[in-house]
């Protein structure tokens, strides 16, 4: 499983095209200094660094596939509907001037949502592995390859607080602006 997510990374427009409607992990890979104070372990190829891990479905019950995740919550979404969006809003914003606001949730006001996909586009890279419960490995993947950006079943990561830090910061300066 955490071969095929240590496979070569693709860009968001292939993702656009070739993800499948499965289930099963994803991981994201980004430029090495796109993000301020994170660094992700190196892939073995390519000059990337991995930032997250993340599934679909996340249980049983949900209807969600590595598509609808990551097209639909990920790259078209918005910080609302997606952890990984937030978590890149929070490191961010300062450096690229979004504004953000509340509302159940911090997230960037629309135009820099649209600011937020560009960004996406343009720094980041994706792999995948289909699994029928993916779910049932999220925890043991994330432990094998520490992704940085991962809040749940990352406590022990080095950059766990940096990042807890961060998304606090931003969700009280949304708040703040509301």
């Amino acid at each position: 499983m955490t071969a095929a997510l240590r496979s070569e990374p693709v860009s968001l427009e292939q993702v656009k095209v070739e993800l499948p409607a499965a289930p099963g992990l994803y991981a994201w890979w980004g430029r090495f200094g796109a993000l301020p104070g994170i660094s992700g372990p190196r892939h073995p190829e390519v000059a990337l660094q991995l930032l997250y891990v993340g599934i679909a479905p996340n249980g049983a019950a949900s209807q969600a596939t590595l598509r609808s995740r990551v097209v639909g919550d990920h790259v078209r979404g918005t910080t609302g509907s997606s952890t990984l969006r937030r978590s890149l809003a929070a490191l961010l914003s300062e450096q690229q001037g979004w504004r953000s606001r509340w509302t159940t949730r911090p997230v960037l006001v629309n135009a820099d949502e649209l600011r937020l996909s560009e960004w996406m586009g343009e720094k980041l890279r994706l792999t995948w592995a289909e699994h029928p419960e993916p779910w049932t490995l999220e925890a043991a993947v994330i432990a094998e390859l520490e992704p940085p950006l991962n809040q749940a079943d990352n406590a022990t990561h080095p950059l766990f607080s940096y990042l807890r830090d961060a998304r606090k910061q931003w969700r009280e300066q949304a708040r703040g602006d509301a």
